[in-house]
């Protein structure tokens, strides 16, 4: 085989495998909410807190969250940042919850409570998540943030 017609084979290959990456389809970054909050241990320079996360997939294809980070903020403060670095399988447009120790600062924490007015966790209390998710289906890490009232009461059934 010539060398002339060697570089032409490797450039259609090339070519091809840039094609099938194309159509390949790009995932979309899995919905995250925190769904509870429970302290697993409380020590002078930092708190550990379990936190479930309710994790949605948006896309039409099952895919597995080989990494999961978060940074959540608390009534527009740091609070706590976790990882889970388990792999989590997620069916088609299915959720699941995902357990991840997180901790805090003692000084943040303060700064938390600080900050609570008077009767604000009867009305629940607003956070942000951000973070980023590893999955089986996209070399990058996909951003997500989500923002929400944790412990916000519920309206009586039958109404809106």
């Amino acid at each position: 085989m010539s060398a002339m017609l060697r570089r032409a084979l490797a450039s259609c290959l090339v070519f091809i495998l840039a094609a099938c990456s194309a159509l390949a389809p790009k995932p979309l970054p899995p919905e995250v909410s925190v769904a509870a909050v429970e302290v697993r241990s409380v020590g002078v320079f930092e708190q550990r807190f379990e936190i479930l996360l309710r994790v949605t997939n948006p896309n039409a294809f099952a895919l597995t969250i080989e990494a999961l980070e978060f940074d959540l903020e608390v009534n527009g403060q740091p609070f706590a940042r976790g990882l889970s670095p388990l792999p989590t399988p997620l069916g088609a447009t299915a959720e699941t919850e995902v357990v991840i120790e997180a901790v805090t600062r003692s000084d943040d924490l303060i700064r938390q409570l600080g900050t609570l007015a008077r009767g604000q966790l009867k009305q629940g209390v607003p956070y942000r998540l951000r973070g980023r998710v590893k999955t089986d289906k996209s070399p990058r890490w996909l951003p997500f943030e989500h923002a929400g009232v944790y412990g916000a009461p519920r309206p009586p059934d039958g109404t809106i």
